[in-house]
């Protein structure tokens, strides 16, 4: 899933994106909603992923923060037919992708309710399916093998399914310093390992190192997440 730069290769600049986890309360608590790709698409064809995608010209706004804002609206318009106010939109995380990874993202992460009563509708050409999954439950599904997940789309259901309902999962992200992530990939062993700030490791990109650990571990096709710190809070 993961394309690599080959040897000599220039750095490919992270093209600005945004993201959106559109949540709502479910019988077995909080579910997300998981679009998949289309698997004829070259990068991460056949995942499932939150919806999203680049920062267009058109994205209206002064800055990269509310490009990113317009972006993410417009994409949950376009990939899933739904509409999300702006104003219901809270800052979640931030990714950039590895220097040497070929397809390079700098994408920010946004958090949602959905509250109405329309269901998604999916364009079929780039986006061919979706489902409502509680969080937990999709994790369990991809450490089974079942459910093809990017990094960061795990770690945003891990995060998410820590909460038991909207209010608290709503009142954690609002009190949170949304979280950086820029991963260095080392091998150890046979494994891949994806090495986050915070991480003991992370500095020298080093994963033999212990204690704090913050990093997601690539074995055997499966991907488990392990952060031993809590999130800092929002700076006032």
């Amino acid at each position: 899933m993961i394309e690599l730069n080959k040897k000599n290769d220039p750095v490919p600049e992270a093209k600005l994106s945004a993201t959106l986890i559109l949540a709502r309360e479910g019988a077995q608590g909080i579910e997300c909603l998981l679009l998949r790709r289309n698997p004829e698409l070259r990068v991460m064809g056949g995942a499932w992923v939150f919806p999203g995608g680049k920062v267009d010209e058109t994205d209206g706004g002064s800055d990269d923060y509310s490009r990113s804002v317009s972006a993410v609206l417009r994409e949950i318009q376009e990939e899933a037919s739904l509409h999300v106010p702006g104003r219901e939109l809270v800052y979640f995380s931030r990714w950039l992708t590895p220097e040497i990874v070929k397809y390079r993202f700098d994408t920010r992460f946004f958090l949602a309710p959905h509250t109405g009563s329309k269901s998604p509708v999916v364009d079929g050409d780039e986006i061919v399916d979706f489902q409502w999954i509680p969080a937990d439950r999709a994790v369990l599904l991809q450490n089974e093998g079942e459910l093809v997940v990017a990094p960061p789309t795990l770690v945003s259901l891990i995060d998410v399914a820590r909460y038991p309902d909207l209010p608290t999962l709503w009142d954690a992200v609002g009190q949170r310093e949304p979280p950086f992530f820029f991963p260095k990939i080392r091998a150890a062993g046979e494994d891949r390992v994806f090495l986050y700030p915070g991480d003991h490791g992370y500095e020298e990109g080093n994963p033999a190192l212990g204690d704090p650990c913050h990093r997601t571990t690539l074995t055997m096709g499966r991907y488990e997440y392990q952060r031993s710190f809590n999130w800092p809070a929002r700076s006032a």
